[in-house]
């Protein structure tokens, strides 16, 4: 709330040239309503990767925004912070894209994440936490700082690092690690909302493997698989934005598929952007993405061997959740955020 200067109610009762009072109230506002901060305080367990998502209103018009996020720890396995655009996340087909901007400490201090652009209307935006090293659990404090809009906080989720299978974070993320027998494919069904009016938008899609034929995306809405993109051997990883144009449910599958005669690992992510709901097929808009669910979904462990060699060879830390091994149980990570 805004509070005028009682100059300024005195000006106004005085009958003072009224144009002149209020560009000097619009002056006085702005400031105050264009920064916005959301604390952050809590403890991330070592074995979870702890993802929330919020929402930044920029208005009608194109605004340039800045946005920043300060997080420190006291604890020596340190603190993995990322702050992620989602819409740039989602349109870049480049490996390292600048719509996410990770900070590290190995230990207590402070990690500082910032993201900056123009944009209009409602965007989103994620933080993800998690330890930089060790098994045991880092406590964080701080906040998210925007110079231009308000910030609004949507939901929150985790996921277990160490555990295999498909993971989904906070509705918009979708991860998929694990064991493919030779010669054989192994399926993936996701389910996305378009909502009730038709829109084209992009997915980002990484994938990697060894021993890995080809991971390929499908969209399979109408009933026929139609191929979005195809990683052929990705030893190296690889990378795409692939354009839907849908409303409504929209179902779309990946298929890993190792070669004859040895067993592969694989490794992919889906990425989508502002609006667009990504969740298991089946499941209800209340899975997956709550303040303190944890969705995951645990299969039987791959070759750690060969997990962390896939590591190494990832386009985005963030595609594989298996980037060390650590226990899969432990307490719920805790955040609290306006």
């Amino acid at each position: 709330m805004v509070r005028a200067n009682p100059g300024v109610l005195t000006a106004l009762n005085s009958g003072v040239n009224m144009p002149r009072v209020l560009v000097l109230l619009l002056i006085l506002a702005a400031p105050l309503a264009a920064q916005d901060t959301e604390s952050l305080n809590g403890s991330v367990p070592g074995d979870r990767r702890l993802t929330l998502l919020y929402e930044i209103d920029f208005g009608p018009g194109s605004t340039s925004w800045t946005l920043a996020c300060g997080l420190t720890t006291n604890a020596a396995s340190g603190l993995i912070v990322r702050l992620i655009d989602l819409d740039g996340l989602a349109s870049s087909a480049v490996p390292s894209p600048t719509s996410v901007d990770e900070a590290v400490v190995l230990g207590p201090g402070t990690a500082n994440a910032a993201l900056s652009g123009s944009y209009s209307g409602v965007r989103e935006f994620a933080v993800e936490i998690e330890t930089a090293q060790g098994s045991t659990a880092s406590d964080f404090s701080g906040g998210l700082t925007s110079n231009a809009g308000l910030i609004d906080f949507v939901m929150q989720d985790q996921i277990i690092l160490g555990a295999s299978g498909l993971k989904t974070a906070v509705k918009r993320f979708a991860f998929w690690d694990g064991t493919v027998p030779a010669g054989s494919i192994v399926p993936v069904g996701l389910e996305l909302d378009f909502g009730d009016s038709p829109q084209t938008v992009f997915l980002r899609f990484e994938g990697v493997g060894t021993g890995i034929e080809r991971i390929e995306l499908f969209d399979t809405t109408n009933g026929s698989a139609m191929s979005l993109a195809t990683f052929t051997n990705p030893t190296a990883g690889d990378v795409t934005a692939v354009p839907l144009t849908h409303s409504g449910k929209v179902y779309i599958r990946v298929n890993s598929k190792a070669f004859a005669g040895q067993n592969g690992s694989a490794a992919w992510a889906i990425n989508a952007p502002s609006g667009i709901s990504v969740r298991r097929v089946g499941t209800s808009d209340n899975q997956g993405g709550t303040k303190t669910e944890c969705s995951t979904a645990p299969t039987q462990s791959p070759s750690w061997a060969m997990v962390l060699a896939l590591a190494g060879a990832v386009v985005s830390l963030r595609l594989s959740g298996a980037k060390r091994s650590r226990p899969a149980r432990s307490r719920p990570a805790k955040v609290h955020a306006r």
